[in-house]
């Protein structure tokens, strides 16, 4: 037990100094994780021992389930729907039009049969629009492309498992009559959307009508109670044959765009959840990841990689855009911007298990195109969306730098006034506050009041007040008399 504790210590330390250290650089978190695993797993130090592949497959769907869970928790339904139609095109015809080309790819260059070739398709069509945003360091990009990257990242994620369940089951059983095979895959597909959006909407609708009305005793649960929701919606989706992922991705969505008590705390929570997944499921990914194997493929792997983001991603983006208000050079960022992330790896681990469904080469040459693409196109984004002229002038760098230096400096003082208070009846203008402070909300008989100078305190009313944090002291010695809380700092 203590050397499993002290092995994910170290994993969980790994991470975070390769996400500290990538965002210096300007690298992509994937890379250092996965070079983590590398180090740290069987094709390295062997420090590890051995993780199958069913499991990291497994840890791969829960992180995705929380992943997606906390991406869909910042989206905007209104920013949503305006992006919905070319979203969706991207997520369903541009994953079909990059995944056929994908194939044809494998097919004449690593000489696999039609289903390998197929699955390694589907795999690499996936994008992730976490790794395009952190790649441009905090710049603003226009609203209508993040929105798309956005929406389409949350909707082609279920596309692409969709897939590929198709051809794995007609690896397994055969594809039948032509007919036979069209209707099956546009039956389930509907059954595995249809499903997938109303359980997402009904227990995005349960989760935030529960928040609202349980009223727990402290606020640490309310981020569980979310979590129990997360891994529900995905549970039922699956129990009724829909999509797991696409049902995840709309109750975060429906939650997120609700009125939720305790907003604040959960939001956090399940971002820094999902950072540790992402460290635990790159790193794991990683063990898989047999470096001796790669030089046999690294020709090929050069032009997979050069294919998925000079052509197939390209000609998926103009071709699932037509007539969509996207102008030349919105088209070719979109392109360009189809960052991959875990969920290839992922996939392509549902077809190697059991190992003599699918050949090996499978996991190395997925491996081959993402981590060559994204190394690629980590460096090239932000100048790209630079010469495109695609990035918005505010906020800017230094507004960003401003508003970092007044968190570490600014503290929240909540204050409640007592009955025999020396402040009793006195008008907020008269409080002696120390410079640089403001009582910006006073909580009165469960009503949130916004104070102005002539507000009169009374007993029992609860200020919150924004100060620097060398002013604690001072503030301390004010509300002698009152029941100060602990200074927070801001988020």
């Amino acid at each position: 037990m203590e050397s499993f504790l002290f092995l994910l210590s170290i994993i969980l330390l790994a991470g975070v100094w390769a996400a500290r250290v990538g965002d210096r650089l300007g690298l992509p978190v994937l890379i250092g994780f996965v070079a983590i695993g590398v180090v740290l797993g069987p094709g390295g130090l062997a420090i590890t021992p051995p993780v199958s592949p069913s499991l990291a497959k497994s840890l791969g769907y829960m992180a995705l389930i929380l992943i997606l869970f906390e991406g869909g928790l910042h989206t905007s339904r209104k920013r949503l729907m305006k992006a919905l139609l070319p979203a969706f095109s991207l997520a369903t015809f541009g994953v079909l039009i990059s995944a056929f080309i994908m194939a044809v790819l494998a097919h004449y260059l690593l000489h696999l049969s039609m289903f390998p070739a197929a699955l390694l398709g589907v795999a690499v069509s996936s994008t992730d629009a976490a790794s395009v945003f952190a790649m441009l360091g905090g710049q603003a990009l226009r609203k209508q492309l993040v929105d798309v990257l956005e929406a389409e990242s949350g909707t082609n994620d279920p596309m692409a498992f969709f897939l590929t369940l198709i051809l794995l089951q007609w690896f397994a059983h055969g594809i039948g009559a032509p007919w036979h095979a069209v209707g099956y895959v546009v039956g389930t597909f509907t059954l595995q959307m249809v499903v997938g959006f109303v359980v997402g909407i009904g227990v995005g609708y349960l989760a935030s009508v529960l928040n609202q009305r349980i009223k727990l005793d402290t606020g640490g649960l309310y981020p569980t109670l979310s979590l129990s929701f997360a891994l529900l919606s995905y549970v039922l989706a699956v129990f009724f044959d829909g999509s797991g992922f696409l049902s995840v991705y709309v109750a975060s969505v429906v939650m997120g765009n609700r009125k939720l008590d305790h907003r604040h705390s959960i939001l956090r929570f399940h971002e820094g959840l999902a950072w540790t997944m992402h460290i635990l499921m790159f790193v794991v990914l990683g063990f898989q990841l047999d470096l001796t194997q790669l030089h046999r493929i690294w020709l090929p792997g050069i032009g997979l990689a050069v294919g998925a983001l000079f052509v197939a991603r390209p000609v998926a983006v103009f071709l699932s855009t037509v007539k969509m208000g996207f102008d030349w050079k919105e088209k070719l960022f979109l392109s360009w911007a189809g960052l991959r992330g875990a969920v290839p790896i992922v996939l392509v681990l549902s077809a190697v298990v059991p190992p003599e469904n699918m050949p090996n080469i499978l996991l190395n040459a997925v491996f081959f195109v993402v981590i060559a693409s994204t190394l690629v196109q980590s460096f090239t984004v932000k100048p790209f969306a630079k010469k495109l002229n695609l990035l918005d002038p505010s906020p800017s760098e230094g507004l960003l730098e401003l508003v970092a230096i007044a968190r570490e400096n600014a503290i929240v003082l909540p204050v409640e006034i007592s009955e025999d208070s020396r402040l009793l009846h006195r008008k907020m203008v008269d409080v002696p506050f120390p410079s640089n402070t403001l009582c910006y909300a006073l909580v009165r008989d469960n009503q949130v009041i916004v104070p102005r100078g002539a507000t009169r305190l009374k007993s029992s009313d609860n200020l919150l007040i924004l100060s620097d944090r060398r002013h604690v002291e001072d503030l301390q010695r004010l509300f002698a008399e009152e029941i100060v809380g602990e200074s927070m700092f801001l988020p």
